[in-house]
């Protein structure tokens, strides 16, 4: 998400038009030379009226919509210390109508009141002036919308002053949408297959006053009272306990709930529907002595299946609890799987809601990989209980305070509670290069701004991993705790969290930091050998393009080096740093045979060796000297060069063949991930090449098929398990025999929950058939588990022949498939190369459906946009997609089709560069004959 309004009161600011005093005086002035010296005095003096004039209307409250060029803001004439809220919900017409009293503290004089609505028609505005102590009340004069700013201005005929204390009483009515955000409606069949919906939330960042006209921004919080009703069978949950319960006319019940503490209206939630939970309590261990009380709820039928995800939460809330030093100040934390929803899960405060997939495990029938993604998103969306809830960012520019730190502290929880995951490891190969993938781009953009994305969540999370290395985990821990007690229950920025660490680690922080989070990129490390003893060490900013120019590379970061060397002599050169543009560094005695940079790959860069020192690491790897991540580093380091052009395709192709021996699951990822990426590239290159890439594909895992085979013993180590199911996938599409026979003899009911994406690809990839493309769609329509109605999705987009992939392609727009799930329809088929060009000119020819349809979701339609475009790897491709763009509004996704635009170029020039010697290496290794 990004917040609304950026740059648009600079629109319509006479006073920032482009103008200047000197060309309006000329074109008043220039006729009546004759009387220049009179009239320079009037001009003079006139001037100086009209910037006094200026300057006193942009102090006043009214005027004051927007504080830089950056912010849309409200007024600051009043500001809600309370709401107190009833909403009335109807699931039939999907309308709502609410009433809201909202307790202000009036800061100047005003008659003119304005606060956030969209899609919200208020029908009756009432002001009363509580210091008059009587029971009179004003009604609005006046009730004006601006629906490019989202607000409603309500002008009452008298005079607030200011100090004084009023309530705002009013009556409105709104819609509960299908677009998954505000107030909405989420559809679901129940057991008999009779369609259901529910009323459920999603506020942040700004949708809010989708739901009820607000004071809509993060520092502006408030107490808040909340009221529903509800039909009398439904149950009906919000961010604290019902304190009352009583029927209500028409077959309904009146829900109230206990008082909020003071918070931002985006983390307000309420839903409404037909739902059953499982529960249990914290011991109240470390929460002051207090069991909090934990419920997950689902759609009834299914809440059993949220007993992963309630254990995870017990542990979680304690462990939190515990490290902040500050107990769970709610009296419960609920959590609700939601039948369609955008995100993977809001973190609303005491009600967290999730994607079903994100929350929902059967242990008979579910994948695996899902029960780390559930145990990870549920540490996450707790920890923001404490960063984000209880303290929330000053502005969506700090929005990396919240989500960088939750990544960072939500891998924490989970390494604590299955330390058997290598958590951290996991990290290294997914989030920490998600982030470094991204943010190597031209497009990409500093931590601090107000955007949802990999570089706010992972280059946040990396950026703060490395603080916490250098440091020391025990000293971040204690000015985290220091700067959430500091800022409880308000607003905080970065500076405030440097200010808390610096006094804790008498480092000063915010020094050295400051490059991490306001300057866009981070570094490459090039390291060269100029003698037998000294090595020299040169960052530059990376870029994907490998093109930079002088005025893209001016930041000097501040870099840990992280050196590991092959002696006993290691601590002074492990807590080296780099400040400047370079280095030399003489090693002792005995090191230069073996030395790494970046040890555990805890530092926020890559690392460019020579050839022939990256020869060495590679056989340092296969003789075990390299520990998991930084295996995982190296190879990830390789292929990102190889893309960028600072080292030869060949050269990550030999390193890799080193690791035919590799066994760790989490390696295999990264292998996997370098080596399908280059397949993708090379999806047309002439068949015998990109044959000669699946046989070198088949090699690298043929040990490992041999030895793992395709059956799951019971209690089996869970990275064992995971290996396996990646091993089956690679060999698969790598089209090993075995495999292709195995899949054959087997239908859907024998096969193990863990393999089922890996078959449906395989058989569809490999001559499914309309009999194998039905069969895995019926599987799609009949089976209730959430994870393997998608695995199905998915696995329909390897269709080879040209109507199974129009049938494929018309069923990710079909009613059948939630909104939310496109995207799993599109990522089968953008992988498949026989789908590729298809699914992109699908969507040019229904661009007018998939906008209408997305263009609220903007996280779905930005995928929407990136899973059509940037597979790409020709010139050709580039123009058609900018020429297809030409002449469309793009202000609501540029920044995704810009990152897909420059992946294209990257591509292509990756190609352009080394098709020939990627060739000359597959033949002098036996791949090419």
């Amino acid at each position: 998400f990004s917040p609304l309004f950026i740059g648009q009161f600079n629109q319509h600011n006479p006073l920032r038009s482009g103008y200047t005093f000197d060309e309006v005086s000329f074109a008043v002035f220039s006729h009546t030379i004759q009387k220049e010296n009179r009239f320079r005095t009037r001009f003079i003096f006139y001037s100086i009226v009209v910037v006094v004039i200026a300057y006193f209307l942009s102090q006043y409250p009214f005027f004051k919509m927007a504080d830089t060029g950056k912010r849309q803001v409200l007024p600051t004439n009043v500001r809600p210390t309370h709401y107190d809220l009833t909403f009335t919900p109807d699931l039939k017409s999907f309308t709502f109508e609410g009433t809201e009293t909202v307790s202000l503290d009036v800061k100047q004089n005003t008659k003119t009141i304005t606060l956030n609505v969209n899609e919200i028609q208020v029908k009756s505005a009432k002001l009363s002036n509580l210091s008059l102590k009587t029971n009179q009340s004003q009604s609005a004069i006046d009730i004006s919308y601006d629906n490019q700013k989202q607000t409603v201005s309500l002008t009452f005929p008298e005079e607030l002053p200011t100090g004084s204390k009023a309530a705002l009483h009013l009556e409105f009515t709104g819609i509960l949408n299908d677009q998954m955000c505000g107030f909405y409606r989420s559809s679901y069949e129940d057991k008999s297959g009779n369609t259901k919906y529910l009323a459920t939330t999603q506020f942040e960042a700004t949708d809010a006053r989708r739901a009820f006209p607000s004071w809509d921004e993060p520092a502006i919080k408030a107490t808040f009272d909340i009221t529903l009703i509800v039909p009398s069978e439904l149950t009906a949950l919000s961010n604290m306990n019902v304190i009352s319960e009583n029927p209500h006319e028409g077959g309904k019940k009146c829900v109230k709930f206990a008082t909020t503490p003071i918070m931002s209206t985006y983390l307000i939630a309420f839903i409404v529907g037909d739902l059953a939970y499982v529960e249990t309590s914290t011991t109240g261990l470390h929460n002051g002595g207090k069991p909090i009380l934990i419920r997950v709820y689902a759609t009834k039928g299914n809440e059993q299946l949220g007993q992963l995800a309630l254990n995870v939460a017990a542990d979680v809330l304690e462990y939190f609890a515990e490290v902040f030093g500050i107990p769970y100040p709610l009296p419960k934390c609920d959590m609700v799987a939601i039948p369609d929803f955008e995100a993977g899960a809001m973190e609303n405060w005491g009600l967290i809601t999730y994607r079903t997939t994100a929350i929902l495990f059967d242990p008979k029938a579910s994948d695996a990989k899902f029960k780390q993604r559930i145990a990870y998103t549920v540490s996450h969306e707790l920890a923001h209980q404490w960063f984000g809830n209880l303290v929330t960012m000053e502005w969506w520019d700090h929005l990396w305070l919240n989500e960088g730190f939750a990544t960072w502290v939500g891998y924490l929880a989970v390494d604590k509670i299955f330390p058997d995951w290598d958590i951290w490891t996991q990290f290294v190969m997914e989030g920490f290069q998600r982030g470094l993938q991204l943010d190597a781009l031209k497009s990409s953009h500093p931590i601090e701004v107000p955007i949802f994305d990999a570089i706010s969540y992972y280059k946040g999370a990396s950026v703060i991993r490395m603080l916490s290395n250098f440091i020391g985990e025990n000293v971040f821990l204690a000015g985290i705790r220091r700067y959430l007690k500091r800022h409880e229950y308000s607003n905080a920025s970065t500076d405030d969290l440097w200010k808390a660490l610096t006094e804790e680690s008498g480092i000063d922080v915010g020094q050295f930091m400051t490059g991490w989070t306001k300057v866009v990129g981070y570094p490459v490390l090039t390291v060269t050998e100029p003698s037998h003893d000294t090595i020299n060490i040169c960052q530059s900013r990376f870029l994907s393009t490998g093109k930079l120019s002088a005025d893209e590379d001016t930041t000097h970061w501040w870099v840990p080096l992280g050196i590991k060397l092959g002696t006993s002599s290691n601590d002074d050169f492990g807590s080296k740093v780099l400040t400047t543009k370079e280095i030399d560094l003489k090693l002792p005695a005995g090191a230069f045979e073996f030395y790494k940079l970046n040890s555990r790959v805890t530092g926020v860069f890559r690392v460019n060796y020579t050839p022939e020192r990256l020869a060495k690491l590679g056989h340092a790897a296969k003789k075990g000297l390299l520990d998991t991540s930084d295996r995982v580093g190296l190879v990830a380091d390789a292929g990102a060069l190889a893309v960028s052009g600072y080292a030869k395709t060949s050269g990550f192709l030999s390193l890799i063949n080193e690791f035919d021996n590799e066994d760790k699951y989490i390696v295999w990822m990264e292998i996997n991930s370098r080596i399908t990426d280059l397949i993708s590239v090379w999806y047309e290159q002439p068949e015998p090449i990109y044959q000669g890439l699946l046989a070198f594909q088949r090699h690298l895992v043929s040990k490992l098929v041999a030895k793992l085979g395709w059956e799951y013993p019971e209690n089996e180590d869970y990275l064992i398990t995971m290996l396996r199911t990646l091993v089956i996938k690679i060999a698969g599409r790598a089209k090993n025999p075995e495999f292709e026979l195995f899949t054959k003899k087997n239908d859907d009911s024998a096969l193990h929950p863990n393999i089922r994406g890996a078959v449906y690809e395989i058989v569809l990839s490999n001559g499914g058939g309309v009999n194998e493309f039905d069969a895995i769609l019926k599987i799609y329509r009949e089976t209730s588990i959430v994870d393997q109605k998608i695995t199905a999705l998915t696995g329909l987009g390897f269709a080879q022949q040209e109507d199974l992939i129009k049938r494929a392609l018309e069923f990710s727009l079909s009613n059948e498939v939630k909104t939310q799930d496109i995207i799993y329809s599109l990522s089968g088929l953008q992988f498949n190369r026989k789908s590729r060009r298809a699914l992109w000119n699908f969507v040019k020819e229904n661009w007018e459906i998939i906008y209408n349809r997305y263009s609220k979701s903007l996280s779905l339609f930005g995928l929407t946009i990136k899973y059509s475009t940037d597979s790409f790897s020709s010139e050709a491709d580039i123009k058609d997609i900018e020429d297809f763009f030409s002449n469309k509004d793009t202000k609501d996704f540029l920044r995704p089709l810009q990152q897909s635009l420059e992946n294209v170029r990257v591509n292509t020039a990756w190609l352009a560069r080394d098709k020939k010697d990627v060739e000359e290496w597959l033949r002098a290794n036996g791949y090419l004959q």
